[in-house]
């Protein structure tokens, strides 16, 4: 399992407030080898929700690359398997779902690249983190 080089460790905020938090995927920094690519850490007990991804430049396979994002090493909780040309260019991709996962502390949400190697592309996962 690999970091994206903007992986974040995110925390509880305080008096109950919402966090948003921004991530870069970025093909050019991060490579795009078939496995998952931690994106957040918990520092702390605290409950994540995929807002979306904003789509920077469209990704690219040489085969059939799909991607997923979730809780731990197998986790689709936000995207489950989808095909690499649903991320087109300057598209926004809302997440599947609008429920919230709960992380521990070391807890990682990934983003799962699955059958084929990711051969270009840069996306930004917005995540909201509040207190579990």
């Amino acid at each position: 399992m690999a970091a994206v080089k903007g992986a974040k460790v995110v925390g509880a905020p305080f008096d109950n407030k919402v966090e948003v938090v921004r991530v870069i995927y970025d093909f050019a920094v991060d490579g795009g080898e078939v496995e998952d690519n931690t994106l957040l850490t918990a520092d702390g007990s605290i409950l994540v929700r995929c807002i979306g991804v904003d789509v920077i430049a469209a990704l690219t396979s040489g085969g059939s690359a799909t991607v997923e994002v979730g809780k731990g090493t197998s986790g689709a909780e936000f995207i489950t398997a989808e095909a690499y040309t649903s991320f087109t260019l300057a598209g926004f991709y809302a997440s599947e779902s609008a429920a919230f996962a709960k992380l521990a502390t070391t807890n990682v949400i990934n983003m799962g690249i699955a059958g084929a190697a990711l051969t270009a592309g840069k996306m930004e996962f917005i995540f909201e983190i509040c207190q579990a």
